[in-house]
């Protein structure tokens, strides 16, 4: 008998088709699981390992063994005459039978388990305006976590251009990573009634990405699907993802822009800088975007994030002065190259070196508004405006806004504080520190408390409000004898004058500087605050200044009247807000009498 005869008879070929269609049926399942449970890629990889070495183990047993009734036997000890291998064999052929159509079963199942018929989805979404939050998708590749919180926030952003579609804002769709709430929760916290969650594997050029929508009200998925292609593919896939959403909520998504660049490795690395744009890591974010321009220089939302990357950087990390020359820089260079970007066009003329004043501040911000009024970065810009010239409510009703499109916002809820205590509701701005404390806040809405309590000179209220805090390196105990030195009438300036010197000395940050500098105004030392005021700011009135956050402090607390200084107007007159003031309107808590502003 030939060796091929003597294979057939001995089963050894259906035994290698029945393992080889068994193992590929667990690896479909194993990488499902592993999908969904989140499991590092090393398990699969593990898996799949296992089951090849398994091949020439099985088919060696299927060669020297046989099934026999008696049970497993050597096949050299079997009698040729009592052998059974053709029944065997058939037993085979209907296990092969069996897996293939579970395998086509497994793979429908994949496809359309869990889909809704069109009247079911129908039913499940409301007649208003749609809603959804996209949370941060998992990633689930060796590498950190940056590319796949971009890709979420990319396509957060495409929602956000969809007509009647409410999208929550970044701030408060990646509060929940890592979280493994129950969507009910999300949709109740967040305000809507969809959310779109998943996963990203990238593998070198190769790129796995599973998004699935839920309805919260139930947890039904009302669509899902997996995509498995190249990284130069992934503006496809973003792109299917939010019209597949669209069709899904019965809404009409607007008509695809072009790629915002042609490189898959500029944009990935754009992603990681997306994913980082707010934390206090601007030089590495501004490097990340610098390495992406240097692939494609053409890149104009890079150029734009940029710009936006040294707007926050702006009398923090970096001088205002400096900031305002780089912010102007990034974004002509990002709108010599695409002239539709929103931000860019607002930073561009919000940071002009020749021509900034505030009315052509407000303008360039109202016109970003007008063209993208769910953007909560530029209403965050807006509101703050708003306050700095005096506008209390109009800033306040902003604020609101700002909170009902990103509830977990801590900015939203501080600045919104702010916007009450300006108007003198120090109730109202108390309370709004406390819901910070509600969404997981404590530190920023105690100490924030304390300093609310400290500028209206109630310092015992303030030291109670900071519980086991500490402030500006300082323990409750602490804050208290620094008070007590600082408040002393004969020594307490110069004790002051000294501290803020020494911090100043030791830090390069703007921010620790201008901390250290609240004290003159919390403690009633308004000459000296004013001094360290004016010593920031430049001569040219159009030029950005350091002192801005001591001048914004000062106007929201009206601690010992600072408004009342008679520096503040002549200040404003010189720094173009008094020229806004008579060409818009009259601000809050401010007016003119026989020809001269006076402000409370």
């Amino acid at each position: 008998m030939s060796f091929f005869a003597e294979l057939k008879r001995r089963n050894v070929a259906r035994v290698g088709i029945a393992y080889v269609v068994i193992g590929w049926l667990l690896a479909q399942v194993a990488e499902l699981s592993f999908d969904t449970f989140g499991a590092p890629p090393w398990v699969l990889k593990s898996v799949l390992v296992v089951l090849l070495l398994g091949l020439p183990l099985v088919l060696f047993i299927a060669w020297a063994f046989e099934i026999t009734p008696e049970g497993v036997k050597r096949e050299k000890d079997v009698d040729r005459s009592q052998s059974i291998t053709r029944q065997t064999g058939r037993k085979i052929d209907r296990i092969i039978i069996g897996v293939l159509v579970a395998a086509v079963g497994f793979l429908l199942l994949d496809k359309f388990y869990l889909e809704e018929s069109p009247e079911t989805v129908d039913e499940i979404i409301a007649t208003e305006r749609q809603s959804i939050a996209v949370l941060p998708f998992v990633n689930i590749s060796d590498d950190n976590d940056h590319f796949a919180d971009g890709l979420s926030e990319e396509l957060l952003n495409l929602l956000a251009k969809v007509p009647d579609l409410k999208v929550a804002a970044r701030t408060s769709s990646f509060a929940f990573k890592g979280r493994n709430e129950d969507m009910r929760q999300v949709g109740d916290t967040l305000g809507v009634k969809t959310v779109l969650e998943g996963s990203v594997r990238r593998s070198g050029d190769r790129l796995r990405v599973t998004a699935q929508l839920i309805n919260v009200d139930d947890g039904f998925h009302l669509w899902s699907e997996t995509y498995d292609r190249r990284m130069a593919d992934i503006f496809d896939i973003q792109d299917e993802v939010a019209g597949a959403i669209t069709d899904a909520l019965k809404l009409h998504l607007a008509p695809p822009s072009d790629k915002p660049t042609e490189n898959p490795e500029a944009y990935a690395i754009y992603l990681e800088a997306l994913a980082q744009v707010d934390s206090f890591d601007f030089q590495d974010v501004i490097d990340l975007l610098d390495r992406a321009i240097r692939i494609d220089p053409q890149f104009a939302r890079a150029y734009e994030l940029k710009a936006s990357v040294y707007w926050s950087a702006s009398a923090i990390s970096l001088e205002s002065s400096t900031a305002q020359s780089l912010i102007y820089e990034a974004a002509t260079q990002a709108i010599e190259l695409d002239p539709s970007l929103v931000l860019a066009r607002m930073h561009s003329k919000t940071a002009h070196p020749d021509t900034w004043n505030w009315v052509n501040e407000f303008q360039a911000l109202e016109e970003a508004n007008r063209t993208d009024p769910d953007n909560v970065r530029i209403l965050g810009v807006w509101a703050y405006d708003l306050a700095f010239a005096g506008y209390f409510q109009e800033s306040l009703q902003v604020r609101r806004r700002i909170i009902e499109l990103d509830p977990l916002s801590t900015a939203g809820y501080m600045n919104t504080a702010a916007a009450y205590t300006a108007l003198g509701r120090r109730a109202d701005a108390l309370e709004m520190y406390g819901r910070l404390r509600d969404i997981g806040f404590d530190e920023l809405g105690d100490t924030n408390q304390a300093y609310t309590y400290f500028a209206t000179g109630d310092f015992e209220a303030g030291i109670a409000a900071m519980g086991s805090w500490s402030i500006d390196g300082m323990n409750g105990q602490a804050i208290r004898e620094f008070i007590e030195n600082a408040s002393d009438p004969k020594s307490g300036l110069d004790f002051l004058r000294s501290w803020v010197d020494q911090i100043e000395a030791n830090t390069d940050s703007y921010a620790e500087k201008n901390n250290a500098k609240y004290w003159f105004l919390y403690l009633g030392y308004l000459d000296d605050y004013w001094r360290e005021i004016e010593e920031a700011t430049p001569e040219l009135p159009s030029s950005w200044s350091n002192a801005e956050y001591l001048e914004y402090l000062g106007i929201v607390y009206h601690a010992g009247g600072f408004r009342r200084h008679p520096s503040y107007i002549p200040y404003q007159a010189r720094n173009g807000v008094i020229e806004l003031w008579e060409n818009r309107s009259v601000p809050d808590t401010c007016s003119k009498k026989n020809g001269r502003w006076v402000c409370e």
